[in-house]
Parts: C-alpha cells; structure tokens; sequence
C-alpha cells in the first residue's frame, strides 16, 4: 500500500509514502499514478565495500538521516565513490555508507582493482530503473527500515524498490537509452 501527495513549496511536487515494501508491480503502478515513464540508469560512480566480521548498526546520512541498517557478518558495508573515486560526503561530512546483504553484492558489483580508506573499490554491474520524485519520499525499504528524502528517486532493482536521494543519484548515475 501506497500514497502519492502533492506537496510544496513549489505546489504540486509529489511524494511518494509507502509504508510497506514495494514491489516490482508497484513500481509500475507508481509511474502510471505519477503520468510518467521509467527511465534506465548505470551508476557510474563506484563504491568502496568492506565485509562486515560481526553484527554493526549502520546509519546512511545524507544531509540528515536517510535510513538505517544492520549489517550481519559477511555482509557488505558500501559506501558511494564518485567517478573519479572519491567518496562522496555529505555537508556535514558524513560519507553515504549503507549495507548489502552478502547474497546481493555479487550480483550487484564487481572488483575494480583499486582501494581506498574505506576499503576495496567496485564497480556496478546492473541498470536499474528510476523515477523522479521532486517531493521526494518515505518509504519501507527492502531491509526493513523506513527510507527518507526530501527529493529523489524511486529505483527498481530488479525484485527490490527503494529510494534514492537525488544529490547522490545524480552524482553516482547515469541516464542510458
């Protein structure tokens, strides 16, 4: 279950709040509800993961608490590498760091050789699709947390939907045809 809000100022922007988790089905329903199509998208940006070795709360920031997560052992603690691989920090310098379940980041990543102070770095290996969220949301996020931002967009990832804030999307993907 979902809801869209027009929100503002400016009037008419629109929220998305869905207190349970999406699914691909809704995704779809959200863009006809919103009169728009989903665009594919690349992260170009890389992230730096470091394999969690015992259970570790995870807060993902960005300019404000986006949501939380624990990380289990073997999971992967990530955080956003911009292209030119630095990590991406918020204003109060936070780096947007958030976990991946151990199953999940195979899937999504690959080794790109390279590391950093927050461990080694990778590259994507998906396209996702997304829709714009001027009024931005606050959603259930796949792992069990609520997700916020004041601006940004809904990913489909495969089976998961989630939120993105739009400084960290638009720093780290890329529309594609």
């Amino acid at each position: 279950m979902y809801n869209i809000f027009k929100v503002g100022p400016p009037p008419g922007m629109l929220r998305l709040v869905a207190p349970a988790k999406l699914k691909p089905s809704d995704f779809a329903k959200i863009a006809t509800a919103l009169g728009t199509k989903a665009f594919r998208a690349t992260k170009t940006g890389f992230v730096a993961a470091r394999i969690a070795h015992h259970r570790e709360h995870i807060e993902t920031r960005w300019d404000g608490k986006e949501t939380e997560a624990m990380a289990e052992p073997g999971d992967a603690i990530v955080s956003n590498v911009s292209p030119d691989r630095q990590i991406l920090r918020d204003a109060e310098g936070h780096a947007n760091t958030y976990v991946i379940r151990r199953e999940k980041f195979p899937e999504l990543y690959e080794p790109d050789g390279t590391t950093c102070d927050l461990g080694d770095i990778f590259r994507s290996k998906v396209t996702v699709k997304a829709l714009y969220l001027p009024g931005g949301f606050e959603l259930m996020a796949p792992w069990g947390q609520m997700q916020r931002a004041d601006d940004g967009y809904l990913i489909q990832n495969g089976n998961e939907v989630y939120g993105n804030n739009k400084v960290t999307f638009d720093l780290t993907y890329e529309p594609r045809p």
